[in-house]
């Protein structure tokens, strides 16, 4: 069965259609024409079973007239010629439990046989799971980066609203408890990890490298060197213009 990535993590009811073996819907299993009668086997005297001589042994085996049934169908069913069973197409709902992997095969019974069922759960655009666990990434601007704020992200069940704290990394993640998906055969759920991709714009207005500039004059942790910007004997920076 095909899942989406939020159907195996919320579950769902789903239907498909399946083909099964189950009892004759024309004669309810029994193997013989509705209105008609069987009758009672005379070979095997109803038992089902037939005595056969062989020199000085005596042996019982199932009766080759009736078949065991201990009685003999004098008109056949039409839909099941006297089985009593018929392959049938179903329509069937299967309550899909939230956390499901991919992979993941669940029994289940249709009618009075059992079916197996895999699920194939789709990849996700936007999370990434490990367990119970759910990842994601949350790109950011440089000023929110430096200075905090505010962002809204994508969760599971709802958007949620992220802190971001003054200072924070592009390798950093937040935790969001509980957020996650179900835990299969256990209690609670997982988390959901935001992870922190800061974005670095392609282009800046006059201001905003005049800015950065200025910025960059007063950096003292930087190895290397920033273009326009340029050390002086002493050590300080300069733009050179």
């Amino acid at each position: 069965m095909e899942l989406t990535f939020t159907q195996a993590a919320k579950g769902v009811n789903k239907e498909i259609a399946v083909n099964i073996e189950d009892s004759c819907q024309r004669c309810d299993g029994k193997g013989h024409e509705p209105g008609t009668k069987v009758q009672h086997c005379h070979y095997c005297s109803g038992t089902g079973m037939e005595t056969i001589n062989t020199g000085p042994f005596v042996m019982r085996s199932t009766c080759r007239r009736c078949g065991g049934r201990g009685s003999v169908m004098v008109t056949p069913c039409v839909s099941c010629r006297g089985s009593g069973q018929t392959k049938q197409r179903r329509t069937v709902v299967v309550p899909v439990p939230a956390g499901v992997e991919d992979g993941q095969t669940v029994r289940m019974p249709v009618g009075k046989k059992e079916i197996f069922i895999s699920f194939r759960v789709q990849k996700s655009p936007v999370f990434r799971r490990e367990g119970a666990d759910i990842h994601s990434d949350l790109f950011i601007s440089i000023a929110q980066a430096i200075l905090g704020g505010t962002a809204r992200a994508q969760g599971l069940y709802e958007t949620v609203n992220i802190t971001i704290p003054a200072g924070i990394q592009g390798d950093q993640r937040i935790r969001l408890s509980g957020k996650g998906i179900p835990r299969v055969n256990s209690y609670g759920y997982g988390d959901h990890y935001v992870h922190i991709k800061i974005r670095v714009p392609k282009r800046l207005t006059d201001r905003q490298r005049s800015l950065v500039t200025s910025y960059a004059e007063d950096e003292t942790d930087v190895e290397g060197t920033v273009n326009g910007v340029t050390n002086t004997a002493a050590g300080k920076r300069y733009t050179g213009s």
